[in-house]
């Protein structure tokens, strides 16, 4: 007790009221007390659920990252594939533009040739044609030459036939 009214005289002495700081101190202790029975563990237990919610957003935030950098690395593949399949296709589709160009090319030389073999037959007959027509034009005028010559009209059938032998085989010869 005297060790009380010390502390009151000197707690007094500072303008502290003892009974008030007292009564304080127990008020503060009763609620320590009950913070610390029932408080606290409800405070930790809210801060504990709340950083396992942070740790599972980081764990789910690093997940997603790693998917999206697999998820990159996959659309790039794809990517690199596509590309190389089209430059396949484009060389596909060159070899088949020149394989058909070739064929075109060939298909122009083959009529080409079709008609220069066609237009030289239709030479050849007109060439023929005019021959014949030159054959018969001097035949004529052999005929008309002999007549005049021994002033006897050659006209007979058989004669006719004999200058054209003759014409016909001094043509051959000259060729």
């Amino acid at each position: 007790m005297v060790q009380t009214i010390i502390l009151a005289d000197l707690l007094g002495g500072f303008g502290v009221n003892a009974l008030a700081f007292l009564s304080q101190l127990v008020s503060f202790g009763i609620v320590f007390l009950l913070l610390w029975r029932w408080g606290f563990p409800a405070i930790l237990k809210t801060m504990n659920q709340r950083q396992a919610v942070i740790q599972e957003g980081i764990e789910n935030a690093e997940r997603a990252k790693r998917e999206l950098d697999e998820a990159t690395a996959r659309a790039e593949q794809v990517m690199l594939e596509a590309r190389r399949h089209a430059q396949e296709t484009i060389e596909q589709a060159a070899k088949a533009a020149e394989a058909e160009a070739n064929r075109i090319r060939e298909e122009a030389y083959a009529q080409a040739d079709q008609i220069s073999k066609q237009q030289i037959a239709r030479i050849q007959q007109e060439a023929a044609r005019a021959r014949a027509e030159l054959n018969r034009l001097v035949v004529n005028l052999s005929i008309n030459a002999a007549s005049k010559v021994i002033s006897k009209s050659v006209d007979s059938s058989d004669n006719r036939r004999l200058v054209e032998e003759f014409v016909s085989t001094s043509q051959t010869k000259e060729q």
